[in-house]
């Protein structure tokens, strides 16, 4: 198991990514961290469906099939907004990529705040790490495609 990175675009395509295995991902958080790009944010608060009031009760079915019954549709249009809200949510005083962000695949969009970090390194620090054994190169390449757009992690 991995994590896949995708650019955010309008369309639905998932045509421009960056793919690492469990262990790449430490490896990529290892050296986020070490350039300065990842910060120590906490993870904002999970809406859960009893705080919209809701129950198994109001769904028809198993609640991951998601068929909620037309009376409950609103409270649960609402509920899929809190939870895409804290999904796609940026603290602009955040520097960097907030480490709960890139570790779990929830589907969380990093902006690309980060790249300031790596560009305030010294020219022959940033050669060297692109250099380096890792695929930093390719994703310092995919950061900057992604630099308009921002990233879903999933």
């Amino acid at each position: 198991m991995g994590t896949q990175f995708y650019i955010e675009t309008d369309a639905d395509t998932f045509s421009d990514y960056y793919v690492e295995s469990a262990g790449g991902v430490a490896d990529l958080l290892t050296q986020l961290r070490e350039f300065g790009m990842l910060a120590d944010a906490k993870p904002p608060h999970r809406p859960y469906l009893a705080e919209f009031g809701l129950t198994p009760d109001d769904f028809d079915g198993p609640v991951s099939d998601g068929k909620i019954k037309p009376e409950k549709a609103e409270t649960f249009a609402a509920a899929q907004q809190a939870v895409q809200d804290r999904l796609d949510r940026h603290d602009p005083a955040t520097t960097g990529i907030p480490h709960y962000k890139a570790a779990f695949n929830e589907g969380f969009l990093i902006t690309p705040a980060a790249l300031a970090a790596y560009h305030s390194r010294p020219a022959d620090q940033r050669r060297e790490a692109e250099q380096s054994g890792y695929r930093w190169a390719e994703w310092i390449a995919f950061l900057c495609r992604a630099a308009t757009a921002g990233i879903r992690v999933y």
